[in-house]
């Protein structure tokens, strides 16, 4: 299927119908910025219009033929009802414009821009790009969703479509994704081109009602293999701290057949105060230009949370500031420490589970995983040892730390 789709976007220029089509997935607001003067502005607008005009140019051919057998509804043919983000809920999901995710315990754990099946019933998915940026966080995204929905779809293979308005072919990242047989590179032209046959239009007012088609179907209708995120993540949380108990490697934890591919992150539990004062004493954290010393930390915010990021095998500090439904993400600083990166908002799943972690690890505990996973230590001046008084030892000094090959 993966060729025969490739051929049929060979030279590919839209006619105005399927342009126009395209158009009801987007707000009224998104259309206008279609041709806006502001350039973050429209570029914005063109990614939103060239997934539809995909999406849409895939609907009208997989009606000419069997090899699409089905394509995931999205957009504004996703009915109005939505589940809603709780604890617990696990498969592929349609958020709130129409996406398709995939959520473990509430959490989103993946999203794609396109989701269809072959005459086999194997499942394919696509991303639609309109710029060459961050193509190595794409990379790393494709080879977790292929291992995903494996396992979601019982599947070995898993096809992957990558649609692109520029010219990326000749990157590195591209190029080791086609040399892959189960993955297709498909390059249209650009966005500026497509859309003129939009020009002279008013693409303001479009109906945006849901299409009737056989050939679609609801992500929540998907047959799935029946899968525990929440039990996933505990085992790979319970053999995290068995390998550092037990002087493991990263390498060799990650062997481990029994620690699950598919957990992104793991979180290990709130900090209890003797593992906050020990966070700050030995590495410290930065919320913009404020420097949290344990007395501030302890009072101003009620939840300190310890994660883990896998596969980079890097922690992550939660702060939950007081009277906010809201947590302030920390990541290792290359000085040393935690700095503040951006917030968790409360309308994610993820926010979920943070508000249901409990208060389990100490002191001892905090610093053995933040020295497995190689954190920084905070930036100390300490004066050499013979120029200190007799006696007296510099209060704080650097530990030799193990390193993992």
């Amino acid at each position: 299927m993966l060729s025969w789709i490739s051929e049929q976007f060979s030279h590919y220029k839209p006619d105005r119908a399927i342009a126009v089509r395209a158009l009801r997935h987007m707000r009224p607001a998104e259309r206008k910025n279609l041709f806006s003067d502001d350039i973050m502005l429209m570029r914005t607008a063109e990614g939103y219009w060239f997934e539809n005009l995909i999406y849409e140019q895939l609907i009208r051919i997989a009606e000419k033929t069997d090899t699409i057998k089905k394509i995931v509804r999205k957009g504004a043919d996703v009915p109005k009802h939505r589940e809603k983000i709780r604890l617990g809920v696990n498969g592929i999901y349609s958020a709130e414009k129409g996406d398709i995710r995939v959520r473990g315990n509430g959490q989103d754990l993946a999203e794609v821009d396109l989701l269809l099946f072959n005459k086999d019933k194997q499942v394919v998915f696509s991303e639609i790009v309109t710029s060459p940026a961050d193509l190595k966080d794409l990379e790393a995204e494709i080879i977790y969703k292929k291992k995903l929905f494996g396992y979601m779809f019982n599947q070995e293979h898993v096809g992957f479509i990558l649609f692109s308005s520029v010219d990326i072919s000749g990157t590195q990242v591209v190029r080791r994704l086609v040399a892959d047989p189960d993955n297709v590179y498909i390059g249209t032209h650009e966005c500026e081109v497509m859309k003129s046959c939009l020009k002279g239009l008013r693409i303001t007012s479009i109906q945006k009602q849901p299409e009737k088609n056989p050939v679609l179907i609801p992500s929540e209708t998907l047959k799935i293999r029946d899968f525990d995120y929440k039990k996933l993540h505990d085992d790979a949380l319970t053999k995290l701290f068995f390998a550092m108990d037990h002087n493991l490697t990263p390498d060799q934890y990650f062997s481990d057949p029994s620690v699950s591919p598919l957990v992104k992150k793991v979180i290990c539990g709130g900090l209890y105060p003797s593992a906050i004062k020990a966070l700050v004493a030995n590495y410290g954290l930065r919320v913009k230009s404020e420097v949290l010393d344990a007395e501030s930390l302890l009072e101003n915010y009620t939840r300190v949370i310890l994660a883990v990021d896998f596969p980079e095998m890097s922690p992550v500090i939660y702060l939950k500031p007081k009277k906010q439904r809201t947590y302030l993400k920390m990541v290792p600083s290359k000085t040393g420490g935690f700095k503040y990166e951006r917030p968790t908002p409360s309308r994610v799943g993820f926010y979920l589970w943070l508000e249901a972690t409990k208060p389990a690890i100490g002191a001892e505990r905090a610093l053995t995983v933040l020295e497995y996973c190689n954190t920084p230590l905070k930036d100390r001046i300490v004066e050499p040892a013979a120029q200190l008084p007799d006696g007296i030892v510099p209060k704080h000094q650097y530990r030799p730390r193990r390193k993992h090959k």
